[in-house]
């Protein structure tokens, strides 16, 4: 289970039993971290400087969009973003994610769901594990203007690229029932739809009331 907490200024022992968490769990949550000064108390327990949104924003906010009714998309009133990892398209992702339930939805919070790549390896075959770790796979920003080549797997460097809409649509923000265009490669189309079912299987709910940090690494 993972940390739950409300807390204040952190001593030594607080924040290493707080990491030791989110090393075996891969995610912990804070209720109301330190009050409002919650980026101060992330700097304290993550030793990092919070990396602003491209658009210059701590907290990204997201709310229902009309123009993206109908798509995979996380503004979408529909089934939201497939599986994905966040900034897949950079050269070095962000280590540590952090979710701010700031605006609670109409049901009193929001939701999000996480599954531990690591944990899902031992189902893959040693062709796919060669395939993730060796080919490399095109990855865009959502406004298409940053664009990345890597393998989905970079096991030196313990990063995972994923995003199923862009390795298998080419696009960030596909159509829900967009079909699955001519000329995929089959042994990706078959190993994505794989990971989209063991994430069905191993993804764990995550429930954010207003208020509410969530950090994943």
């Amino acid at each position: 289970m993972s940390s739950m907490l409300t807390f204040s200024p952190l001593n030594n022992s607080a924040i290493a039993s707080l990491k030791k968490d989110l090393k075996h769990n891969g995610f912990v949550v804070f209720h109301n971290p330190w009050g409002d000064e919650w980026v101060a108390g992330l700097e304290q327990f993550l030793e990092a400087t919070p990396v602003r949104q491209t658009n210059g924003q701590i907290i990204y906010p997201i709310t229902a969009n009309s123009s993206a009714t109908g798509k995979s998309d996380a503004q979408s009133l529909g089934i939201g973003l497939l599986p994905h990892t966040e900034w897949s398209y950079k050269a070095l992702p962000p280590k540590w994610l952090c979710l701010r339930g700031q605006t609670p939805d109409r049901w009193g919070g929001g939701a999000t769901t996480l599954v531990n790549f690591r944990d899902l390896l031992r189902h893959f075959t040693l062709e796919e594990q060669q395939f993730m770790a060796e080919k490399n796979q095109y990855f865009m920003s959502k406004n298409g203007k940053e664009n990345y080549f890597a393998p989905i797997w970079q096991r030196e460097l313990g990063i995972i690229r994923f995003s199923y809409n862009v390795l298998i649509h080419k696009q960030f923000s596909p159509d829900l029932y967009k079909p699955i265009p001519q000329g995929c490669d089959r042994f990706l189309m078959g190993l994505c739809n794989k990971i989209l079912d063991l994430y069905e299987n191993y993804s764990i709910p995550i429930h954010l009331k207003k208020r509410t940090n969530f950090n994943h690494g």
